[in-house]
């Protein structure tokens, strides 16, 4: 029932206790689809040999030539050669719950309607101890999930369990895309239901050699250019996919909402014309803006970005019917606010 895929790449040190922590699941129906990705350690011998010892349920493959190819590649992959009703995507460094599997079956089984569950991971170190907090949080109380993970991906990826046939109808992983996990996340979320399911169900290892899709951080805690890189990187994918991905993206709404995305993601590489370019385009995307400016207001609060609000304002042209909307017209005063606070702060700001 259950397709198990593990993705291994130089985890030589970490990957009998993944392999271990599957093959002891509570739930017996399951195959593990392993693929190395070019590993330079021992990783390949130690899934040859696992297979080996359960041909009936080990699985392993490598790319042509033993390439290295990169994680996204690599799950995709695993996905062709899975023959589960189920895909779980895991790790090759981190470590599940024993009962995860029984658990994700059996709600998936009771809902017939959702589409995928995720849920929450535990922090563990480098030698297997628990650390402090959890990754992931429950996203069902919002109606617009799509929506929210564009503006911001809080789904654990080592959580998350997907019918195949939503897998194969949503596309393969984006390749290339660091965070080609959260990509995957809104494609799925913008053609079926989800569902979260309380209780750790992983346990994510964290050590200096993590290789593993990952949270993109949001704005205020993004540490360099690159890694707005990699936001900007799944933004465009998206937008480019999102006249033929199916479900919500190809609404107007969507495509407007992930052009701001990206001209906010300009911003924050100081590129001014192409994020002026990209919101002309999501006034382009979806014309009902310039009337209906709730949407608008309330993502422009969740940027907190004064000048992107200044170049919406711009875009509306004149006269400035936006001064009518109470909302949109108090959230450009309040990011104004805000701006001239973190000025003043940094100008009060002593050695």
């Amino acid at each position: 029932m259950v397709s198990v895929c593990v993705p291994s790449y130089n985890h030589a040190r970490f990957l009998a206790a993944t392999l271990e922590s599957i093959l002891s699941q509570t739930f017996r129906n399951l195959e593990l689809v392993a693929v190395d990705d070019g590993s330079t350690d021992n990783s390949l011998e130690i899934l040859r040999s696992y297979a080996c010892k359960y041909p009936e349920i080990v699985r392993v493959f490598t790319h042509p030539g033993r390439q290295n190819l990169g994680i996204t590649v690599t799950e995709n992959l695993a996905i062709e050669e899975a023959r589960g009703l189920y895909w779980c995507g895991h790790d090759s460094d981190d470590v599940s719950c024993p009962d995860r599997l029984e658990r994700q079956v059996a709600f998936m089984e009771g809902h017939p309607n959702v589409g995928w569950v995720y849920g929450v991971a535990e922090y563990i170190d480098k030698d297997g101890a628990q650390l402090r907090g959890q990754m992931g949080q429950d996203l069902s109380a919002i109606s617009d999930l799509a929506e929210e993970l564009i503006l911001q991906n809080t789904i654990a990826a080592p959580t998350v369990m997907v019918r195949m046939k939503c897998m194969k109808e949503a596309g393969p992983f984006e390749p290339g895309l660091t965070y080609g996990d959260w990509e995957m996340w809104i494609r799925l979320a913008a053609r079926y239901p989800s569902a979260f399911l309380p209780g750790a169900v992983v346990r994510y290892r964290c050590h200096e050699y993590n290789t593993s899709m990952s949270f993109p951080q949001p704005e205020d805690r993004v540490r360099s250019r690159k890694d707005i890189g990699h936001h900007l990187d799944v933004v465009i994918s998206l937008r480019r996919k999102a006249d033929t991905a199916g479900g919500q993206l190809g609404r107007p709404r969507k495509k407007a909402l992930l052009d701001l995305r990206r001209a906010a993601l300009h911003l924050l590489l100081d590129d001014r014309e192409a994020a002026s370019l990209a919101v002309a385009a999501a006034f382009r995307s979806d014309p009902t803006l310039r009337s209906d400016l709730a949407d608008l207001a309330h993502w422009l609060s969740r940027f907190e970005r004064l000048r992107l609000g200044l170049m919406t304002v711009r875009e509306l042209g004149f006269p400035p019917r936006w001064l009518g909307d109470k909302v949109f017209a108090s959230t450009i005063v309040r990011l104004g606010a805000n701006r001239l606070r973190r000025f003043f702060w940094r100008e009060g700001r002593t050695d």
